[in-house]
């Protein structure tokens, strides 16, 4: 028998490598579930899940209207904001007392006013940022950032539990989003660091399964580096499946907010410039690892890692 919390309608707008895993533990607890699925391709995607039961919903509107919360996973803040202010979209169907739940990758200040504006409707708001791998999301094991009001954090941490490990209450909205871009650019500066030291010594002809069991024994040993290390030795970028069109933009949103808090950003800009470069070559879709073949280009290195 179901619990009153599990009576719950959950909407999920986003179903991308995160969201699914996502919506499918949430299914998985007994909580009705409304998709947004705007073709037959997103139906083909998601049937797993509408066959558990979740409804497939047209429009934004249509989600935001059946839901109680409403989990947003999109790629950045011009998506979260076409979602929620645009034609059909979440204010137009939102009801009062609802709550919306922005887990993307987003910009402070957008946060805030779409907090504002989802307020106006009578809705409540939290920003919750995810860290992990789509592997973490299948698993349940997501870690959550969260920005808002600890009483409206309370009254949904049940759902948040379906899919995340650990949530840390960040404060009032938009510091869930400020913590994820910190975050973010403690690992993407790693792993551009160390894309740069891989790529180095490639030029200077050090033997990199040598520099691999170096960097494993040492200091500098790091969860960024244990997912590049498959890339090195064998060609395997599923370790690290961040595209570095995403690292892009989220190092572009680092440096908007380090600009408007007038803080000291040198490492900041020179980790940006790295993924900027990157995506100029023409790498945006690749994921993270690829990042060594951007900077072998510059170095006039031609070989890549060695493939199975």
């Amino acid at each position: 028998m179901q619990d009153a919390s599990t009576q719950l309608n959950i909407g999920f707008i986003g179903l991308g490598m995160m969201g699914r895993g996502m919506a499918r533990h949430v299914l998985a607890k007994g909580y009705g579930a409304g998709l947004l699925v705007r073709s037959q391709e997103g139906a083909e995607r998601c049937a797993d899940l509408l066959a558990a039961g979740a409804r497939s919903l047209a429009t934004s509107a249509e989600v935001a209207a059946m839901a109680d919360v409403l989990i947003i996973c999109v790629t950045g803040s011009p998506e979260v904001e076409e979602v929620v202010l645009g034609k059909h979209g979440v204010l137009e169907g939102i009801r009062p007392g609802s709550v919306v739940v922005d887990c993307s990758t987003s910009q402070p200040d957008s946060t805030r006013h779409l907090a504002a504006a989802v307020a106006a409707k009578g809705a409540l708001f939290l920003d919750a940022a995810l860290t992990g791998t789509p592997k973490h999301a299948e698993e349940g094991q997501l870690n959550l950032l969260v920005g808002g009001d600890t009483a409206v954090l309370e009254r949904v941490r049940p759902v948040f539990e379906c899919f995340a490990k650990n949530i840390f209450y960040c404060g009032a909205v938009g510091a869930g989003h400020t913590t994820k871009l910190l975050h973010q650019f403690v690992v993407l500066g790693n792993a551009a660091i160390l894309a740069e030291a891989f790529s180095c010594a490639s030029k200077t002809g050090v033997d990199l399964a040598v520099l691999c069991d170096v960097i494993d024994s040492g200091g500098a040993n790091s969860t960024a580096f244990q997912r590049l290390r498959p890339y090195v030795l064998e060609g395997n970028d599923q370790m690290f499946r961040f595209s570095i069109g995403n690292a892009h933009k989220d190092m572009r949103y680092y440096a908007r907010m380090t600009g408007e808090a007038k803080a000291v950003s040198y490492l900041g800009d020179a980790v940006h410039n790295t993924y900027t470069v990157a995506t100029n070559q023409g790498y945006t879709p690749q994921f993270i690892p690829h990042l060594i073949n951007s900077l072998n280009t510059l170095n006039g290195n031609t070989s890549e890692p060695k493939k199975d």
